[in-house]
């Protein structure tokens, strides 16, 4: 979490992948280190008895979002 903060306060964009589990600690934790609108990636939970085709299947869903946010133009350069 504090890599993606310092990493966004460079100007270079992240996605944080986080555990459904640990998404509300995960917002609170990047809104007291002052980025607030750091960007999540949430996995659903995932059982030790998924087969690697589920595993896959859960990346895939989040592939769009990761990819989607880190291509998105950033608030500032929109207002440039």
């Amino acid at each position: 979490m504090r890599d993606a903060v310092e990493l966004e306060r460079r100007g270079i964009p992240t996605v944080t992948v986080v555990h459904d589990l640990f998404e509300s600690p995960a917002h609170a934790q990047a809104r007291a280190l002052g980025l607030a609108d750091l960007k999540f990636a949430v996995v659903s939970r995932t059982n030790a008895w998924e087969s690697p085709e589920e595993v896959v299947a859960k990346a895939d869903v989040l592939f769009p979002t990761v990819v989607g946010e880190l291509t998105k133009p950033s608030e500032q350069a929109a207002r440039s």
